[in-house]
């Protein structure tokens, strides 16, 4: 469940001009009232229900509610489309790193990022990211597993490395003293605690339906409330030190330079590419070569970047390889779909920066959106029901859920994705009221059309979103050519409904003797007020 984001969202440094404490504060808040809860319901979900985000919703609320996890579903893919082409970039410095000198100043630092970026390779390393996630997902993500946990501990490791070599670096204290420096100011600004809660659920990943998903392989005996809390608190600690690392190393080069006098270390760091997509490929190759062996560290930072990168692109395509395989294509042919439809997508992101941005920028803020989906789907089936039943009485030997998510569930969380998209529509009106409304990069009409259209393509689609049901053709050829895409059911043949009678029985006692264990925990009493979903058998891990 190691669930990395190695991406850096875009509007980590719009609010450092002054001094970063105030986004640092916001972002830790959004941590424990946002994305914790969050994850914690994702789990939940996702082992009770064994299915995919958009047949959890149906399963739980009805088929009518399905387009919310489809909506859910294609916000995670259209993130994958780009990047899998920041993935790429990670991967062409591990090359350069390997073979060409590491730059020894801005200037040619920069030079590099824009070879790159005028040249055909980050449509080919996209290509290659997309490649390798899909034969990840082909050959089960289990495959990956020892790589990646291999390559993330390397990966740790050259961080603390590199950040206990960055804060004594030369002046570095004074990007330390600027990143804990408060700018009170700015707590009145809707941009601030949007960006910081959009960058916090980009870091933890929670509100995607990814942890979901992958909660649907987990057992009663595992630990979904250990893990929801610890993991996004160990993701957003080392978050934390990279952006230490970063902010000393900037501050280093160009104090070291006499940047000083030509523009602020902030205002630098604004330019690195649009809205600072290229912070890490400009800063840190300057920060490896003025280490000895740096070229080698360099290479294995980049490689474990791309490593941990490919992990997080997998959880997304596993996302939507589930949740075809849920409607009835086989896994194979529905992996070729995603990826190539996703390679597709993502050209336009790998041939120019702005529509990269502009991507990051609109479905960076629809994750606000997806964990408010979440939300109502507790709020419809109960908060303390979903507790009891999910939680508390589900798992076997893992931390009790308190009663403080109910709290946050039902009015802190409604009230922060709702309020802060509210506040910020707002805010953009009245502040932009000549631009708002134009179909530019990053203003708020291109936003709402992108999420207008994907709203009204998942409400169109949950009409005819049915699982697909065919019976085998007679010809055998024609049924193995159609069985290769489309999952259905062979015919019973004689003696097999006797022999298939006698195990559901021996599953019904396996069964009985867990509820007398652990408690059987059914959906009865959770449908009541559904009664198209009323499931009267008790869900039971025999069955699954």
């Amino acid at each position: 469940h190691t669930h990395t984001h190695t991406h850096t969202h875009t509007h980590t440094h719009t609010h450092t001009c002054t001094g970063a404490l105030a986004f640092i504060i916001a972002w830790v808040l959004f941590l424990f009232l946002w994305s914790i809860p969050i994850i914690l319901l994702e789990y939940g979900v996702g082992r009770f229900t064994r299915k995919s985000v958009v047949e959890s919703f149906g399963t739980l609320l009805g088929p009518t509610y399905r387009f919310m996890g489809a909506f859910m579903a294609l916000v995670s893919f259209l993130i994958a489309s780009y990047y899998s082409v920041v993935l790429g970039w990670c991967a062409y410095y591990f090359v350069i790193s390997c073979a060409h000198p590491l730059p020894g100043s801005l200037v040619e630092s920069t030079a590099d990022w824009e070879q790159l970026q005028s040249s055909v390779w980050p449509v080919v390393c996209h290509f290659l990211a997309v490649t390798a996630s899909a034969l990840s997902v082909c050959r089960g993500v289990s495959t990956i597993e020892p790589v990646v946990c291999v390559s993330i501990t390397a990966l740790l490791i050259i961080v603390v490395f590199c950040f206990y070599w960055a804060i004594f670096l030369p002046h570095a204290s004074r990007g330390i003293v600027h990143i804990f420096t408060p700018n009170w100011a700015s707590f009145m600004s809707s941009s601030l605690w949007l960006d910081a809660l959009s960058q916090n659920a980009w870091d933890t990943g929670g509100g995607l339906g990814t942890f979901l998903t992958y909660a649907t392989y987990m057992k009663r005996s595992h630990g979904a409330v250990k893990m929801g809390v610890l993991i996004p608190i160990i993701n957003n600690l080392v978050s934390l030190v990279c952006g230490i690392m970063v902010f000393s190393n900037v501050f280093s080069v160009l104090s070291q330079h006499h940047y000083d006098n030509a523009a602020s270390p902030v205002d630098l760091l604004k330019q690195s590419g649009p809205a600072s997509t290229g912070i890490t490929f400009l800063w840190m190759p300057i920060l490896f070569n003025g280490i000895y062996g740096g070229r080698f560290l360099a290479a294995i930072f980049f490689l474990c970047l791309t490593l941990a990168g490919l992990s997080s692109l997998i959880s997304f395509v596993e996302q939507l390889v589930h949740t075809l395989t849920d409607f009835g294509l086989q896994r194979i042919p529905a992996t070729i779909l995603v990826s190539i439809t996703m390679f597709l997508v993502g050209v336009a992101s790998a041939l120019d920066l702005d529509v990269l941005v502009n991507q990051d920028s609109v479905w960076g803020y629809a994750m606000i959106l997806c964990g408010c989906l979440l939300v109502f789907l507790v709020l419809r089936l109960n908060p303390f029901k979903f507790r009891r039943q999910f939680f508390n009485d589900y798992g076997v030997g893992d931390w009790s859920l308190p009663l403080v998510w109910v709290f946050i569930i039902m009015l802190i969380a409604p009230i922060e994705g709702v309020g802060m998209i509210m506040w910020w529509i707002v805010e953009e009106v009245y502040t932009k009221p000549g631009t708002w409304w134009q179909l530019t990069r990053d203003s708020l009409a291109m936003v709402l059309t992108q999420w207008s259209v994907v709203a009204l393509v998942v409400l169109a689609l949950n009409w005819f979103m049915k699982p697909l049901s065919i019976g085998p053709p007679r010809n055998v050829r024609l049924r193995r050519l159609i069985g290769f895409f489309i999952r259905y059911k062979e015919p019973v043949r004689h003696g097999e409904e006797e022999r298939k009678e006698g195990k559901v029985e021996e599953e019904e006692e396996e069964g009985k003797v867990e509820e007398e264990e652990h408690g059987g925990i059914g959906l009865v009493e959770l449908s009541t007020q559904n009664p198209s979903i009323l499931v009267v058998n008790s869900v039971h891990e025999s069955e699954v």
